[in-house]
């Protein structure tokens, strides 16, 4: 899975040029292997999931070489998503496919980093169909808890009491039932964020 593009790439490399003429010690790392991992940003469409349905004329900073657009930071079957700013949205709200779960993060720059399209088995809620959670906290590794002080936080809302603190734990997978023995492989989760400069990345 990519998770950082070219464009960054690029950015960052005009970045060390300009240094590079104004402190010697920096150096051109474009052919050193070591350094230069990243696969080449035009082959992104070949990574991509929801093409033409997060597009750049929907989102005009996202960072994808073509106005197909689509994501790449993604996690086909896994639910990487953490317990703050949790907020629903159902079939009953129009939402058919992570592709729209996924776009409602990029709506939402200022609270969603994370999002997560899955069977979350909500009586009264889902109809029994997948349905979308967007969070601004991820799953934390197993040996960290985090608890949160909400007296001096704000923005979180929601943040379930039974989820504060935040216990790590193995990231779940999706699964097509409650008790977690069917695994779903249409269920997905990614990430999202927007850098300083309001450039765009899902």
């Amino acid at each position: 899975m990519h998770f950082t593009t070219a464009t960054a790439i690029a950015a960052l490399a005009a970045t060390s040029v300009v240094a590079s003429r104004t402190n010697p010690s920096r150096r051109d790392d474009s052919n050193d292997p070591d350094s230069a991992i990243f696969p080449d940003f035009n082959r992104y469409q070949d990574w991509a999931i929801c093409l033409g349905k997060i597009t750049k004329n929907q989102f005009p900073n996202l960072q994808a070489p073509t106005d197909d657009g689509g994501c790449v930071r993604y996690y086909q079957g896994i639910d990487i998503t953490g317990v703050v700013t949790e907020v629903h949205f159902f079939a009953k709200d129009g939402f058919r496919s992570a592709c729209d779960c996924a776009a409602e993060c990029l709506r939402r720059p200022d609270s969603c980093t994370n999002w997560v399209w899955k069977h979350a088995f909500i009586d009264g809620q889902d109809d029994g169909k997948r349905s979308c959670t967007l969070y601004s906290s991820p799953n934390l590794p197993v040996n960290v808890t985090l608890a949160y002080d909400t007296l001096h936080s704000t923005g979180f809302d929601l943040l379930q009491p039974m989820n504060n603190p935040q216990k790590g734990a193995p990231v779940p997978i999706t699964t097509l039932d409650k008790e977690g023995n069917n695994p779903d492989m249409y269920g997905v989760s990614g990430f999202m964020v927007q850098d300083q400069n309001n450039r765009q990345y899902c």
